[in-house]
C-alpha cells in the first residue's frame, strides 16, 4: 500500500497549501502538485488492478482507437453509456496506449474531487472530501471504471446545489447520467436537500415510510427492473442483474460504515449540533443502509448506495457549530473511511488493487 500512501499524501498536503494565503502562481503549483501525483499512479499501473478493465474497458478502447468517426464509436456496444465512449474516443487522439486512458481518467475525477474541496474551502477541514475520494472512491475506480465517472460528477452537482447554483447543478447531473445510468438515482439527493428540515421534524412517519416501500420494492424487484427496462430508462444489458437473486451477498462491510456514521450523528452534543445537517447526514446514511439490505437481490443497490454517501464528506465538516466538535467528526469519519478500506484490503486485495503493482515502475 505504500505507494497508495505516499501519493494521497503528498496530495493532501499539498491541498492543505492551497487554502493558505498565497501568492497566485504558488497556489497553481500546490493545485498541479495535488492533481497530478495520482493521475500518474494511476496512469502507470497495471492493467490487471481492478476488475473492468479486461471487461468493458478494453473493448471500449480498441473500439476508439481504431474508429475514424464519433458515429462509428456511438454505434457499437449499446449498452455502454454514449459519454464514456466518446471520452474513450477523445483520448484515443492523443495516444492508443492504454496507460495513457488510465491517466485521463484518474485526471478527470481527481479534478474534480480537489475542485470540490476547493468550493468547501470555506469550511474548515474541507480536506476530509479528499480523505474520502482517497479511501472511499481512487481504489474502487478501478473497478467501476464509468460509474466513478458519474460518481464525481454528481459528487459535484450536489456541492453546486449547495451553492445555489442550481442551473450548473443540473448539467452536471445529466452529464453524470452520460456515464452510467446509474446516476439517474441521484436526483433523489436533490430532494433530501430541499427537504432537510422536513425530514428532521417529521423523521418515525419518514422511517416508517422507507421501511414500508423498501420491503415492497424487495419483494417486486423484478418486476420493477423489468418495467424500466420496457421504459428505456434502462437498457436491456440490465435485465441480467434480475437473474442474480440469491447469487449475491448483502454487503455488511459497508452496512457496518454506513450503521458507524448514523452513530456518530447520536454521538455529538446536542446544544453544538447542526440538527439541519446532521439530520441530512444520518438520513443519507440510512438509505444507504437501506439500499445495501438488498445486497441479496442485485449488484445494482450497492452501487446506488454510493450516490449517497458521497455528500456526507461535504457535509461532515458543518456537523457542528463547533469547530471541535467538526474536527472529531471529521477524524471518526476518516477513521471509518480507513478501517473500511483496511478490512477490504486484507480480505480481497480492494477487490484486486492492493498491492499495487506497475511494470512501468518494476514493482
Amino acid at each position: 500500500m505504500l505507494p497508495y500512501l505516499i501519493t494521497f499524501s503528498l496530495s493532501l498536503i499539498s491541498y492543505r497549501f492551497t487554502t493558505k494565503p498565497l501568492k497566485k502562481g504558488l497556489r497553481i503549483l500546490c493545485l498541479v502538485l495535488c492533481i497530478l501525483p495520482p493521475a500518474i499512479l494511476a496512469g502507470v499501473r497495471d492493467p490487471s488492478l481492478g476488475h473492468d478493465w479486461f471487461g468493458y474497458g478494453i473493448d471500449i478502447w480498441n473500439l476508439s482507437i481504431h474508429s475514424h468517426t464519433p458515429g462509428q464509436v456511438l454505434s457499437q456496444y449499446p449498452a455502454i453509456e454514449s459519454g464514456y465512449k466518446l471520452f474513450n474516443y477523445a483520448i484515443s487522439f492523443l495516444s492508443s496506449d492504454y496507460h495513457v486512458f488510465f491517466f485521463f481518467h484518474q485526471l478527470f475525477l481527481i479534478s474534480i474531487a480537489v475542485l470540490v474541496a476547493y468550493i468547501n474551502r470555506n469550511h474548515k477541514l474541507s480536506e476530509i472530501i479528499l480523505v474520502f475520494y482517497f479511501l472511499y472512491i481512487y481504489n474502487t475506480s478501478m473497478n467501476i471504471i464509468r460509474q466513478s465517472m458519474a460518481l464525481m460528477l454528481c459528487m459535484l452537482a450536489f456541492t453546486l446545489w449547495e451553492k445555489l447554483w442550481r442551473k450548473r447543478s443540473y448539467i452536471c447531473l445529466g452529464l453524470a447520467g452520460l456515464f452510467h445510468v446509474s446516476a439517474i438515482f441521484a436526483f433523489f439527493l436533490y430532494f433530501l436537500s430541499t427537504f432537510k428540515k422536513f425530514l428532521q421534524k417529521h423523521q418515525i412517519i419518514i422511517l416508517s415510510i422507507v421501511s414500508v416501500v423498501t420491503y415492497y420494492t424487495i419483494k417486486s424487484y423484478t418486476l420493477i427492473l423489468t418495467k424500466l427496462i420496457d421504459l428505456k430508462i434502462f437498457s436491456g444489458h440490465y435485465i441480467g442483474y434480475a437473474d442474480q437473486i440469491g447469487d449475491v451477498s448483502i454487503h455488511k462491510t459497508d452496512i457496518v460504515f454506513q450503521l458507524g456514521i448514523i452513530a456518530l450523528t447520536f454521538l455529538l452534543p446536542s446544544k453544538s449540533k447542526n440538527k439541519a445537517i446532521s439530520s441530512q447526514i444520518f438520513y443519507l446514511a440510512l438509505t444507504a443502509v437501506a439500499l445495501n439490505m438488498f445486497g441479496n437481490l442485485t449488484d445494482i443497490a450497492f452501487r446506488v448506495a454510493h450516490y449517497f454517501i458521497l455528500p456526507i464528506a461535504i457535509l461532515m465538516p458543518r456537523i457542528s457549530f463547533s469547530y471541535k466538535h467538526n474536527l472529531y467528526a471529521c477524524l471518526f469519519f476518516a477513521s471509518l473511511l480507513a478501517a473500511r478500506l483496511i478490512y477490504f484490503a486484507i480480505s480481497s486485495g480492494a477487490e484486486n488493487t492492493i498491492p499495487y503493482t506497475s511494470a512501468i515502475l518494476g514493482i
